[in-house]
């Protein structure tokens, strides 16, 4: 396994300054773009670093309800990409970093943190018909104080944000083309295990196998529609003492269309009919209407409008025996002229803790807002405002935050 400094300072430091060192000796080898991030010409490989600089001010770190702190944040965000392209076959391995300092953080109350992720994709291109994908990710990540296990009052008596090892790996097969018919198989595995308070998280380690596939029929140009169908089965390998485990298995049956706005974007909608079955006779099934919408739009060319959606049930974090989650969020970003942009943001959603001892119910509610300046080809400078509200009728889980950026993103 990957060995991490547990100081993120350091290591966010020496890489970007391995991002700095690239930029500065870039303009001898590397390939220059007029729109965005110039790559590195390394023989059949192509790389590509980047580096992001941010400062926030949020005033609720801890998302509590009563007895708020404020804090200064900055973020390093280092990444690299190396690409091999072979006629229509792609090979990428990537890399992408986030340390983040918090004004508040002595040494028996650890804000701090670094994430890293690790990935590999392929798209091989068989035949004219024969399509296979496929993708891999390794990430050591974190949850602020305040979020998932330690929601609540939970996120002050810790004294470290909670960190936990993620990996993915999974693929696809397609068969057929567009505008006459292609169905799609696909597998997937994830691996989830928590790093600390393991007297309390390791319980929540969890695995999902995941198997899927979807059919599209071409009905109109650039129109299809689809029948979708996914099983996942859960498992926790260490549940609760004393408490019935809360293995399940899923299964989506779906009906929906596939549109393409421009060959670089389509949108899916899709709905249909959602099974949840536990393991356990103590813990309740569950089965109903599920949906989830994609939709892009550009009304001009100045302007794009994401519209996401979805209702599913989702794993729980300290309550219930699932979440039912359903949400809504729009997205519109507005092109001022070839420098300027702004992008206003919504989300509203709610979220049930089925079989929750108070019948908990979360309702979620964020706007946000940010204008972006292009100064160069390679320095994109961004200022921004997100409000976030989750009113809740469980006991100390309601909040607010205001978080205010700046921030610059760098390339060569």
């Amino acid at each position: 396994m990957l060995h991490m400094d547990r100081d993120p300072a350091r290591t966010a430091l020496v890489l970007a300054a391995l991002v700095c060192i690239l930029c500065q000796t870039a303009p001898t080898f590397a390939a220059a773009n007029p729109v965005g991030p110039a790559v590195i010409d390394a023989g059949p490989v192509a790389i590509t670093p980047t580096f992001g600089a941010e400062t926030r001010y949020r005033d609720n770190i801890y998302l509590q309800e009563n007895n708020t702190t404020d804090s200064w944040l900055y973020l390093a965000r280092p990444a690299v990409t190396a690409l091999v392209q072979d006629r229509s076959n792609i090979y990428q391995l990537g890399y992408k970093g986030e340390a983040g300092w918090y004004e508040v953080d002595r040494s028996n109350d650890r804000n701090n943190y670094f994430d890293n992720t690790f990935s590999g994709d392929a798209h091989v291109e068989l035949s004219d018909r024969w399509i296979a994908e496929g993708y891999t990710r390794w990430a050591r990540l974190h949850e602020d104080r305040g979020e998932g296990l330690s929601e609540g009052l939970v996120g002050q008596v810790i004294p470290e944000p909670i960190e936990y090892d993620q990996g993915d790996v999974g693929g696809s097969l397609q068969y057929g083309t567009p505008g006459v018919g292609r169905l799609v198989v696909r597998a997937g595995y994830m691996d989830r295990e928590y790093q600390n308070f393991q007297q309390f998280t390791q319980s929540r380690d969890r695995d999902e196998t995941t198997l899927g596939s979807t059919f599209f029929y071409p009905v109109a140009p650039n129109t299809d529609v689809l029948i979708d169908y996914e099983y996942v089965d859960i498992s926790y390998p260490t549940p609760f003492v004393d408490a019935p485990p809360l293995d399940s298995e899923e299964n989506y049956l779906s009906l929906g269309a596939q549109w393409e706005i421009t060959p670089n974007m389509t949108s899916t909608a899709k709905g249909g009919y959602v099974d949840k079955q536990f393991e356990s006779s103590q813990r309740k099934d569950w089965d109903g209407v599920g949906w989830t919408l994609d939709l892009l739009m550009q009304p001009r060319e100045q302007d794009t409008i994401l519209v996401r959606g979805s209702r599913a049930p989702e794993e729980t974090t300290l309550q219930g025996d699932f979440i039912k989650r359903e949400s809504l969020e729009a997205a519109w970003t507005h092109d001022w002229n070839d420098r300027i942009f702004t992008e206003l943001g919504t989300l509203i959603g709610r979220d049930t803790y089925e079989q929750s001892f108070d019948d908990r119910e979360d309702d979620i509610y964020n706007v946000s807002f940010r204008v972006g300046y292009v100064f160069r080809r390679w320095a994109n400078f961004y200022m921004g405002y997100s409000h976030d509200e989750k009113d809740s009728n469980a006991e100390n889980l309601s909040y607010t935050e205001n978080v205010f950026t700046i921030g610059v993103d760098l390339s060569l």
